[in-house]
């Protein structure tokens, strides 16, 4: 990195580096916030917040910028917001560790920065320190950011679960939404926009809650589930993923319910698939104009199998179907170069 510029640092997942935008004076602490106020976000974006140490940074760190989990544990507080541009148009802010509410406060002195239909916030907890001053700050958040976006959504990462067992991790859980729910009846927020995901940076939950944020921001996002539900119908599939080959969320979904086995055994094909690409030269490259059929037969419970379908070098169609699907390969080529054309009139490839 060449330092950071007076709007933060950009990265680049797909090829293009780290890029600094924005101002190129250095920073300092009483020209951190007048710098901000002028400045525009992205119009679809995700804001990452919470308490100093709360695991954000290591989360996006381990998604966007393939950071080994147990690489995290030395980081540095973050000391200014961290910007990562996804392939869809969604930008990810990590903003510096909220520690107190002073002047210098950007997530608290600058409201606008949670206005728009397409804006969604992101509060982490760790789990395993003190819960109730994370509450606390995003209690104020919550305030701040109801009063200018009313059905904005909020999303609560309890963050750094491994270790736990599985009932703690629900008790926890529960506590935190209850606890949520009364405090915003009594200030009458609306609760309605607000989800609990466990997380940790040592599983693949943290891309799959990350997925379910970012998925109702990305354009047309309704077009790409009728879409996706109707290459379900027609080729007689169980699930269909359309997944971010770098960051490996997934970006759309069709309706019927997303379980988190499927998800997660999706993810270690692409591991695998990762893998392959070292030895075979070549996988990741398709036509502008057809779509690639990579077949994987590969069991699943429930004797499911598994099916890839390649859209461009960094989006690809996860496909959960039945044995005898394997059987109608022709079929199974003709509907995916069809939706594979219609998903990149919609999305940049």
């Amino acid at each position: 990195m060449n330092g950071y510029s007076a709007t933060g640092r950009s990265i680049d997942m797909y090829g293009q580096g780290t890029l600094n935008t924005g101002l190129t004076a250095e920073r300092g602490p009483e020209t951190d916030n007048a710098q901000h106020k002028g400045e525009q976000l992205a119009e679809r974006r995700v804001l990452f917040m919470g308490l100093p140490r709360s695991g954000k940074t290591s989360i996006l760190k381990v998604i966007f910028e393939g950071v080994l989990a147990y690489d995290t544990l030395s980081l540095m507080p973050t000391q200014q917001r961290t910007e990562y541009r996804l392939l869809t148009g969604v930008t990810v802010y990590d903003f510096p560790g909220i520690d107190d509410y002073s002047d210098t406060q950007y997530s608290v002195t600058n409201p606008e920065i949670y206005a728009g239909e397409h804006t969604s916030l992101v509060f982490v907890i760790d789990s395993q320190s003190d819960i109730q001053s994370s509450l606390t700050t995003l209690f104020t958040l919550m305030r701040v950011a109801q009063s200018v976006n009313p059905q904005l959504p909020i999303n609560v990462f309890v963050n750094k679960v491994d270790g736990l067992s599985d009932e703690l991790k629900q008790d926890i859980q529960q506590d935190i939404q209850q606890r949520v729910t009364k405090n915003m009846g009594y200030e009458n927020l609306n609760v309605a926009f607000v989800h609990v995901f466990l997380t940790t940076i040592y599983d693949q939950s943290i891309r799959e809650a990350l997925s379910r944020v970012v998925q109702y921001l990305v354009p047309k996002h309704g077009s790409l589930e009728t879409i996706l539900n109707s290459f379900c119908s027609k080729s007689s599939l169980d699930k269909v993923f359309l997944f971010d080959v770098v960051t490996k969320m997934y970006l759309a979904t069709d309706s019927s319910p997303t379980y988190s086995p499927q998800y997660i055994f999706a993810c270690q094909t692409l591991d695998m698939m990762e893998e392959i690409t070292f030895m075979c030269s070549g996988f990741m490259q398709t036509s502008d104009e057809d779509a690639v059929l990579q077949r994987i037969n590969v069991e699943l419970e429930g004797n499911d199998d598994l099916f890839i379908y390649q859209i461009s070098p960094f989006l690809m169609l996860l496909c959960v179907g039945s044995p005898e699907i394997v059987r109608q390969t022709s079929l199974l080529e003709f509907n995916g170069s069809r939706v594979a054309k219609a998903i990149r009139q919609i999305l940049p490839c």
